[in-house]
């Protein structure tokens, strides 16, 4: 059976939060997992690299692939931290990973550093194209001026990029390094959420939309009003499962979360331990 292709991109604060990310992957999934981690050179150092790499190893179920991201010809392209949601220059590189995977990876999926995973990632790997390049889920709290801005229809279905499935042989067909370097610099005007727009501004004929449960974010939607269970819970915007006061998720959001930490045994113990307290104090109730 083929292995997953997973594409992962942060910088160092998103560094040790990936973990519980890949923990997630990796203990629901039936297949073994290729994780290919885009950087920029001065965002991730030597260590940095070596630390997050032996992590995985030591899962047994799948190989990390560094591949440095040369970044200068954005130099001066719009970024933002969108309260978190962004990374810098980090969030284009998966607009460039087709130009930089194995000649071999003919599809991979990208999923953001503050993800976690409650299935078996291969029901979304194994989605077809049926002839587009991307794969995504609708963002439902986008706004019309956003739509507007981006010169984009009323009834636009507008993607979220936390979650992309990228037929990468189709998009190497079509374009080049050089072509979607030209494309932002051209257009920088209009990204106020760098790659996202892009994609959606460039690509709005060419993305298939699949449902939400592949790409929830969390603070979206009530998880009592889903119909059934996500495979994918997104902690998008400025509360992360990770801080000290995350009351405004739901008890069935979070605990998915304090999952992937149990999963690594005494590594994490202390941590999951220490987060639940806080969490308590400041008005979570498990």
């Amino acid at each position: 059976m083929d292995k997953i292709n997973i594409l992962m991109s942060v910088n160092k604060k998103f560094l040790e939060y990936i973990e519980e990310l890949i923990t997630s992957l990796i203990y629901y999934s039936s297949r073994q997992i290729n994780i290919y981690l885009m950087y920029i050179e001065n965002e991730l150092d030597k260590d940095n690299i070596e630390h997050i790499k032996n992590f995985v190893l030591n899962t047994k179920k799948a190989e990390l692939i560094p591949i440095k991201f040369d970044a200068r010809q954005l130099e001066g392209a719009p970024v933002t931290d969108n309260c978190g949601a962004f990374f810098g220059l980090e969030a284009y590189s998966r607009l460039f990973s087709a130009f930089n995977l194995p000649d071999n990876v003919e599809k991979v999926l990208y999923l953001d550093a503050d993800m976690i995973c409650t299935g078996d990632i291969s029901e979304l790997y194994n989605q077809e194209f049926d002839g587009k390049t991307w794969i995504a889920c609708k963002d439902l709290g986008i706004k019309s001026q956003d739509l507007n801005r981006l010169d984009l229809p009323e009834n636009y279905e507008y993607i979220n990029s936390g979650m992309l499935l990228l037929n990468t042989k189709k998009y190497k067909e079509n374009y080049t390094a050089q072509d979607i370097f030209k494309l932002i610099k051209d257009n920088e005007k209009y990204l106020k959420y760098p790659d996202q727009d892009f994609i959606n501004k460039f690509f709005k004929d060419d993305i298939k939309i699949i449902d939400n449960k592949y790409n929830l974010i969390a603070k979206d939607v009530r998880y009592k009003s889903l119909k059934e269970k996500p495979l994918i819970i997104h902690y998008a915007g400025s509360v992360k499962p990770w801080d000290d006061n995350v009351s405004r998720f739901e008890e069935e959001y979070l605990k998915p979360y304090y999952e992937a930490l149990e999963f690594q045994g005494e590594y994490k113990k202390e941590k999951l331990k220490t987060l639940i307290e806080k969490h308590k104090n400041n008005g979570y109730r498990d």
